[in-house]
């Protein structure tokens, strides 16, 4: 064994454990991820604290960049954290990491978007386990960028660890509850980083009809297409099947 392989950096929020239980399950052989903690003052998913965080993105992005191999691509991979500053802003993380280390990177929130648009997903059914504050925040950047939400339900959890407590279970019986509402929709989204959703998804699509993307799931969409890595036959979901090229925003 040797340390010669390709490699994914992930800068997650402190109190982020789903991250790393969810995305190696679905990496190809010979691609790795490391990760590096971001830091807030409380484990609170506020506006206060999130933005707060953001000024940790320099030194841990510097961190990170010290592996070898150096990350191909970078993640800011916290969905809240990267839209609560407002519309039109869920970029700024990743300009900020590419600038101080030279590596292209991708926030949670800008991954969504590209994904969302890959599957022809315009009217969606929103799942969170935010509270209502932070949920008029990510409506607002949804619907900014073009994604009308349908309806939105929510574990109204205020702080991460409890989220981190949801089972991937519980977010598939919350999205059914609302399969009436999602036959208005071509799309559902479940969001937040730390929300085990991966192993929901294809049972969801076969349920529902239509495509189920997570924040998880678009987070490592986005970095494996910008390496040209194909996953079709690893990642779950639709999102995972569409052929290479076709994803708006990203090179053939």
């Amino acid at each position: 064994m040797n340390n010669d392989v390709r490699r994914i950096g992930v800068l997650a929020p402190p109190g982020n454990v789903t991250l790393e239980r969810e995305l190696p399950m679905y990496l190809p052989a010979g691609v790795a991820i490391s990760h590096n903690r971001l830091s807030r003052p409380t484990p609170e998913v506020t506006k206060e604290s999130l933005t707060l965080m953001l000024a940790s993105v320099d030194q841990a992005a510097r961190d990170l960049a010290m592996a070898w191999p150096q990350p191909e691509v970078m993640l800011f991979a916290c969905t809240s954290g990267s839209f609560v500053s407002g519309p039109g802003t869920e970029e700024e993380s990743a300009d900020k990491i590419a600038q101080v280390t030279g590596i292209p990177a991708y926030t949670t929130s800008q991954a969504v978007v590209l994904a969302l648009r890959a599957v022809g997903a315009r009217r969606i059914l929103l799942i969170t386990p935010y509270i209502d504050a932070v949920n008029r925040h990510e409506i607002a950047f949804l619907e900014h960028r073009g994604i009308a939400v349908e309806a939105c339900d929510s574990f109204g959890c205020l702080d991460t660890r409890d989220i981190a407590k949801i089972s991937s279970e519980q977010v598939r019986d919350l999205v059914l509850k609302h399969a009436e509402t999602a036959t208005r929709c071509d799309g559902v989204f479940i969001s937040c980083t730390n929300l085990l959703t991966m192993d929901q998804i294809e049972a969801l699509e076969q349920a529902l009809g239509i495509p189920v993307l997570t924040s998880n799931q678009c987070s490592l969409w986005i970095a494996l297409k910008h390496m040209k890595i194909d996953a079709s036959k690893l990642g779950p979901g639709r999102l995972f099947k569409i052929p290479r090229g076709l994803a708006p925003g990203l090179e053939a």
